[in-house]
């Protein structure tokens, strides 16, 4: 018997997976001439990427950050994680009274640093086992330029049709759009696991023991530039399998409505650009990616 992400993929003509492939070739866009890298101390590799403006500000705003060729250079002198969050957080607070940063969510992520969480191009996991450099609010990170890491959950039903939920209007990113049936940032002190249950009981309603039985699908990467700054997020795939006596409702308000959409419907969410960025690219993901559905 074909499995649910299968029975989705065999439905689809050949324009219909190129739509869903080009979402994949296009999810790391490339960045803009002008951005400017800036780096932790002796890193090898760029911490973040800045607009001009960006940097700007935060030269007129911090003696600390120092303009070196083509980049800016940055560290706390203790170069511990514990003072390089203290010092974060005082001037992300600070760009957000000034109107630099907006949408503050009183929620940190961690950033590791290419050299800790990279191998071979691929991020590894996220955990605890991994030294974070710095903590920082999440609202700062498109600022900053940094990458962050969230867990996106597909919801196939057993005839090969997908769970998606439009984001309610009153979201700062991409409100009113449709996304997976579950999906957020991956916040400090949690797993990827940990994450994914709570944001499918938060946003779709559904048991832990329901969520428990998602299944890890890779991660895909996705990058570009924003009206805040430059987003640029690794996306960590989970499929469910969605019973059929089960419908999501969100309890937490972040969705509006949940709909239950035929594969052509969701390649034409995709293709008409009704669907998020990176909802897409991990739909994508999933299909041509996997067969296997729990």
């Amino acid at each position: 018997m074909k499995t649910c992400i299968q029975k989705f993929h065999d439905s689809l003509g050949a324009a219909e997976l190129q739509v869903l492939q080009q979402c994949l070739q296009q999810a790391t866009q490339p960045l803009p001439e002008d951005a400017m890298p800036w780096y932790l101390g002796d890193a090898n590799s760029p911490t973040g990427y800045l607009t001009p403006t960006h940097a700007k500000i935060i030269l007129s705003l911090r003696k600390d950050w120092l303009r070196v060729p083509h980049a800016l250079v940055w560290d706390t002198p203790e170069r511990s994680p514990a003072s390089r969050s203290v010092a974060l957080a005082d001037l992300a607070a600070q760009l957000r009274d000034l109107g630099h940063v907006t949408g503050w969510r009183n929620e940190k992520f961690s950033y590791w640093p290419d050299s800790e969480i990279l191998v071979n191009g691929l991020c590894r996991e996220p955990s605890s086992q991994l030294t974070a450099a710095f903590d920082m609010e999440r609202a700062a990170y498109r600022f900053f330029g940094l990458r962050s890491h969230a867990v996106h959950v597909n919801g196939f039903t057993a005839d090969g049709f997908l769970w998606c939920g439009r984001r309610a209007l009153t979201k700062p990113t991409d409100p009113g759009m449709l996304d997976n049936i579950a999906a957020g940032g991956l916040p400090v002190g949690e797993s990827l696991q940990s994450c994914g249950v709570r944001e499918m009981a938060e946003e779709a309603g559904l048991t832990e023991s329901l969520a428990l039985t998602a299944v890890p699908n890779g991660q895909v990467t996705t990058s570009r530039t924003v009206k805040r700054g430059w987003h640029h997020e690794t996306l960590w795939v989970y499929n469910l399998w969605v019973p059929a006596d089960v419908q999501p409702v969100n309890q937490d308000g972040e969705v509006a409505e949940f709909s239950l959409l035929s594969p052509q419907q969701v390649v034409q969410a995709i293709a008409s650009k009704s669907m998020t960025i990176d909802a897409a690219c991990v739909i994508a993901h999933a299909v041509l990616h996997s067969r296997q559905c729990p």
